[in-house]
């Protein structure tokens, strides 16, 4: 569950951050040795918990794990990160800076993992300058990092500084091979904070710079993010004629190429291609969600709900949340407030900080309570 990309109680501040990875032992901690010979352990299952985003009842676990006396950095991580994923920001700090504190010497693929997952808390806090700081710690151990580089950028631009931002995201475009996935959640950074033009500028000197070097699928998102569907939409059909692809490796190209469909105004034509793709390959949730927002846009509410539920079915840990958020919104498109109140609080169990869907909840409770009052 080792993670490199990426999301106060006033006790733990950047600079101690920073401290502790340049100055005390931080060590090459790494995550190989169990806290059991055993795979059947607390432990091993708080991590499967964590994985399957069931947070609560994997923080039990590491409690159990903890009141039998263990402490190191990876019981540590595990606690952080699911309490910051339920929102509980203050104990999710305490336990990342009490992981890295279990570790000594110099610092090792652990101390960074839970660097950057401290970096994220940081940034979800609206603490952009104590993420910097943490970015900075990394980057002065290891200044070819590309992922602190990438992440500091964002973290600057928000911070609105804006020319240090730049400066980052100019070495992330200068890397080879070029990370696309990167640059192009960089253009949408940079439009967001109300440079689009400079975004734009590097989108449209990427497709002339690696005119040879792009597949169709890259061309196909970059000519997507300028607005340019025509074009977006043959590389993507191009794409997805590929006869070396397999299913599963078409997916990111079927779901783009079925948005395109819509923003040019063919819902029928985007339902078509998603559900091509199912008649090959009907195990992935993401298809069904997709195909359902579709149906939903066009007003076939009771048949995005029977994709939405199909997808849920598939129990994919990534489609999940989506799913559920989803089906809320097509109950609440037909009127039936008491199964989106359902769905709603389901799908909070998955995203507990997600305080749209809180504030949505309590109009939900409230659209109930005055219907049962008539």
């Amino acid at each position: 569950m080792m993670r490199r990309n990426i999301a106060d109680n006033g006790r733990f501040a950047a600079a101690a951050v920073a401290a502790s990875l340049l100055l005390t032992s931080l060590s090459g901690c790494g995550m190989s040795l169990p806290f059991f010979e055993t795979e059947e352990t607390a432990y091993d299952a708080g991590m499967t918990l964590l994985e399957s985003r069931e947070y609560k009842e994997a923080l039990t676990r590491f409690a159990a794990v903890e009141s039998r006396g263990e402490n190191g950095a990876e019981l540590y991580r595990g606690i952080g990160i699911a309490n910051y994923r339920l929102g509980n920001y203050a104990e999710a700090e305490e336990a990342f800076a009490a992981s890295l504190s279990h570790c000594g010497g110099m610092p090792g693929p652990l101390a960074y993992d839970v660097s950057y997952y401290l970096a994220e808390l940081y940034g979800a806090e609206g603490k952009t300058a104590e993420a910097i700081g943490v970015y900075d710690a990394i980057l002065a151990l290891k200044p070819r990092e590309k992922d602190a580089r990438y992440l500091r950028g964002l973290a600057y631009l928000k911070n609105g500084e804006h020319e240090h931002a730049s400066e980052d995201f100019a070495s992330v475009v200068a890397e080879k091979p070029r990370q696309y996935d990167r640059i192009l959640s960089i253009y949408e950074a940079l439009s967001e904070a109300g440079y689009a033009m400079e975004g734009r500028a590097m989108l449209e000197n990427l497709l002339q710079e690696d005119a040879d070097a792009l597949n169709n699928y890259e061309r196909g998102r970059i000519s997507y993010y300028l607005g340019d569907l025509e074009s977006a939409k043959s590389a993507l059909e191009a794409a997805n004629s590929e006869s070396n692809l397999r299913a599963s490796d078409k997916i990111p190209i079927v779901i783009l190429l079925g948005e395109v469909e819509q923003q040019l105004g063919d819902d029928s034509a985007a339902i078509s291609v998603y559900r091509r793709f199912l008649q090959e390959d009907q195990s992935q949730a993401s298809m069904y969600n997709a195909l359902g927002v579709c149906e939903m846009r066009m007003g076939s509410y009771n048949d995005a709900l029977s994709d939405f539920q199909i997808g849920l079915s598939l129990d994919d840990p990534g489609q999940n949340a989506a799913l559920l958020r989803n089906m809320v919104a097509a109950y609440e498109y037909m009127g039936n407030f008491e199964l989106a109140a359902q769905r709603m609080e389901e799908y909070l169990e998955l995203v507990p900080t997600d305080e749209d869907a809180r504030r949505e909840n309590v109009f939900l409770t409230t659209r109930m309570e005055g219907m049962k009052g008539r």
